[in-house]
């Protein structure tokens, strides 16, 4: 392959690109020299390119080691650590360098056998890449031979490679002549092009109102005016894939509505951070001329466009006209639900299978909060592209490789009997909790273990199978990969590409699949850990060092004070997810079950999990077995949730450190209720109680229950009682729920003043929340005295 038809070869590549809007994936494997040589070559002509545009601006990205050739000079050089940043720009070329990493032996002796390909980084900066560019991924030799080596256990590349299809990308390697045959670009396709919807932004803004590029784009504006103009809580949610237009959709709706307001609006735009916000801003410059645009405000004579931080915006609570959320997924969404308490118009707009990873749980998540509490809100999703294509090759390997795209199996019937499950509400007054009380008195502690019963001997009757799945059979089972994934996303709140690759690569990891026939009902991802080499604990003890791939073992020594915690043998369970379509039958607890089977012939010690807790998680963890072993002090960012972390013993030998562990917690528990757990939610304190067992069985005093008789009888108040109230109140908590007891929890258990309890619950004041003590207490003391 000589220089000029390699150049050539460039020529013809970038005019096909620009002819179609296509973005190209170009990967070129051979030593550093011969790499350099390609990159002079081929960079050459895609920067000129920039450079005879004066009023183009782009710049070139590349990640990885950069390469000798002067050209390369010019593109700005990204690493693993900031990558990010340039989410919101645009480029016309990319250079993505993959180092090899070889055989990576991990501190549980379990060996990865892999190259040091940072597979986020390779989605997310693909899609800055507009269209006619070109992305350039350089591989060694040695990565490609080891690859189609039939040792290698390095299935995510295996099967990278596997989709570097004709039709994908274009593979030029060092020893080959001949170079890749180009896509066929003929007349008729050209002649078609306008027919396709790739019209120049002048036709495309003089054909459509707004300044759209697509008919999708302008019902998206229409849909977000409306909820300005329409009724009020009824929240638009706006999804679509990177590069549709979602944010300039956002940005020109926000134009509209401050040009033809009649009143003066004050429209609130926020976002995980500001710089999310770029092309926001800029479409609002562009598509609103005669407005001054800041920093973080635009000024307009009809009104304003004010970013606020979430987190501001939710301690300030400013007046707004209306709210807009851009790249809702990656914000809470216990954060997003308090917008929902504070504002009556919103708009959250976010992408679902994007670059940056699987938004598809937040989806489901926020889907069900907004179902409670704003049952009329609306969705849109744009699915035509913008930014390139629809039918881009580089959008459509990169969805393919990293299984963006991996859709959930519908199936047509639902087998078993849905539970009436009763949703946990946000508790605004005293009214809404008689509500819940009144349809929770149905379900008494009898009906529940019916329930739990019946859910046992309807699914015996259905073949349920439980098998375990290697990374070999997802290799060559591509249908199988894609349900397995697609269920994996649901269960979990952000998704990134190289979960798949951890998933595929990480020896450590086992893949359990519950299935009824050929259907994928349920997955679980477990982890070994344990059993680390002496050295490496002594250095955790010391806090010089931490692990990878030791979570359960490492938590315990180093925040519960366990020292043999590495003697014994773990499986954590990563993720546990069931279809939707099956959540609530008791498919879950059935799972666990025969994997706990499988696990303790094996001889493990331990199965255990972390999770975001909430009493609904933590309640389902309790119910199939497992006990608290503790539960973080500071609130998990992505959740704003407590972690909490469960273990059960599965070896009589892990049977005594397992009663350990648990009373070790609830000695401290009582005492954290009042510090580091004040602010935790009454219901989930009512659910980590309802976990003690000794707690349960306990007997308490006469004078106990003498101090509480004195309360409730009027003999003795509140201050003088408080001991045996919290005494009593904390064996009462090892009973069925009941959520009128959640202002006790509150005042009684974490000293909460009275005012904030009145407040939080709906009392009137402090007579009104001292007589529904008063008659909680009295009503409930027949569960004491049967003691």
């Amino acid at each position: 392959m000589s220089k000029e038809s390699f150049s050539h070869w460039c020529l013809q590549l970038q005019q096909q690109n620009q002819a179609k809007r296509w973005r190209s994936l170009v990967v070129l494997v051979g030593d550093a020299a011969w790499t350099t040589e390609q990159l002079e070559t081929s960079l050459t002509l895609f920067l000129s390119a920039q450079e005879s545009n004066e009023e183009h601006h782009k710049q070139g990205l590349f990640y990885g080691e950069l390469a000798h050739a002067s050209r390369a000079n010019q593109l700005i050089s990204v690493n693993r650590k900031n990558y990010a940043q340039y989410l919101g720009t645009e480029q016309d070329v990319i250079v993505f360098a993959v180092e090899s990493k070889g055989v990576n032996k991990v501190d549980n002796d379990a060996c990865h056998v892999e190259s040091d390909f940072d597979v986020d980084a390779f989605a997310a900066l693909s899609g800055t890449l507009v269209a006619g560019g070109v992305f350039l991924l350089l591989l060694k030799p040695s990565q490609v031979e080891q690859v189609n080596q039939a040792q290698s256990q390095d299935y995510f590349l295996q099967r990278f490679m596997l989709q570097l299809s004709a039709e994908h990308g274009y593979f030029i390697k060092q020893d080959k002549i001949e170079l890749p045959a180009l896509l066929s670009l003929n007349k008729t396709a050209q002649d078609n092009l306008v027919d396709d919807g790739q019209l120049s932004t002048a036709q495309q803004v003089k054909n459509l109102p707004y300044g759209c590029f697509t008919q999708e784009q302008v019902l998206a504006v229409e849909a977000m005016l409306k909820v300005l103009s329409g009724h009020r809580d009824r929240p638009l949610v706006l999804t679509a894939d990177r590069g549709r237009g979602k944010s300039s959709a956002l940005a020109i709706a926000a134009c509209q509505m401050l040009a033809n307001a009649k009143q003066p609006l004050k429209i609130i735009i926020t976002a995980a951070s500001k710089s999310a916000l770029n092309v926001f801003f800029q479409q609002v410059e562009t598509h609103l001329p005669d407005a001054k645009v800041g920093i973080n405000s635009v000024e307009h004579a009809n009104g304003s466009i004010v970013f606020y931080a979430i987190d501001v915006l939710l301690k300030e609570q400013p007046e707004a006209s209306i709210v807009m959320v851009d790249e809702a997924a990656a914000l809470p969404v216990y954060l997003l639900q308090q917008l929902l308490s504070h504002y009556h118009r919103l708009i959250f707009a976010t992408t679902i299978h994007g670059y940056e990873g699987a938004g598809r749980g937040f989806s489901l998540k926020f889907a069900l909060v907004l179902q409670r509490l704003m049952p009329n809100w609306r969705k849109m999703h744009i699915n035509e592209a913008i930014r390139w294509a629809s039918d881009d090759p580089l959008e459509q390997f990169v969805f393919a490789s990293c299984l963006l795209n991996a859709k959930l199996p519908n199936y047509p019937n639902t087998f078993l009997a849905m539970n009436n499950a009763i949703p946990e509400i946000k508790r605004e007054s005293k009214s809404e909790i008689k509500r819940e009380i009144k349809s929770e008195a149905k379900v008494g502690a009898e009906s529940l273990a019916n329930n739990v019963q019946s859910q046992s001997d309807l699914l015996s009757q259905y073949k349920l199978v439980t098998e375990l799945v290697t990374p070999a059979q997802l290799l060559q089972n591509e249908t199988l990969l894609q349900q397995v994934f697609a269920v994996l996303v649901t269960a979990h709140y952000q998704t990134s590409p190289s979960d798949l690759k951890l998933l595929l690569n990480n020896s450590a990891i086992s893949l359990f699949v519950l299935k009824r026939e050929n259907d994928i009902l349920g997955v679980v991802m477990l982890m070994r850990e344990g059993h680390a080499d002496e050295k490496l604990v002594e250095l955790i003890r010391e806090n010089q060092r931490r692990l990878r791939d030791q979570f359960l073992p490492q938590s315990l020594l180093m925040h519960c004070g366990i020292k043999e915690s590495f003697n014994y043998s773990y499986q954590r369970v990563m993720r546990i997810a069931i279809h939707p379509q099956f959540q609530g039958q008791g498919l879950g607890r059935h799972f666990l079950s025969a994997i706990e089977r499988h696990i303790t012939r094996q001889g493990i010690d331990f199965i255990g999990a972390s999770f975001a807790g909430n009493a609904t998680l933590l309640k389902f963890w309790q119910q199939a077995g497992f006990a608290v072993a503790r539960v973080g002090f500071s609130k998990d960012k992505a959740s704003g949730e407590h972690s909490c972390l469960v273990t059960k013993a599965l070896t009589p030998n892990a049977s005594h450190l397992q009663q350990v562990i648990v009373e070790q917690f609830y000695q401290q528990f009582d005492y954290w209720l009042t510090d580091e757990f004040t602010h935790m939610p009454a219901k989930l304190v009512w659910q980590l109680l309802k976990g003690n067992k000794t707690l349960k069985t306990s007997v308490l005093a006469r004078d106990i229950l003498q101090s509480v008789n004195d309360f409730t009888s009027g003999q003795r108040q509140f201050s003088s009682c408080v001991y045996a109230l919290h005494q009593w109140l904390l064996r009462h908590c090892t009973e069925q729920f009941n959520p009128e007891a959640l202002p006790l929890v509150a005042r009684i258990l974490q000293k909460h003043s009275i005012e904030k309890v009145c407040q939080q619950y709906g009392f009137t004041g402090k007579k009104a929340l001292n007589l529904h003590l008063i008659n909680y207490i009295r009503a409930h003391q027949v569960l004491v005295h049967k003691l």
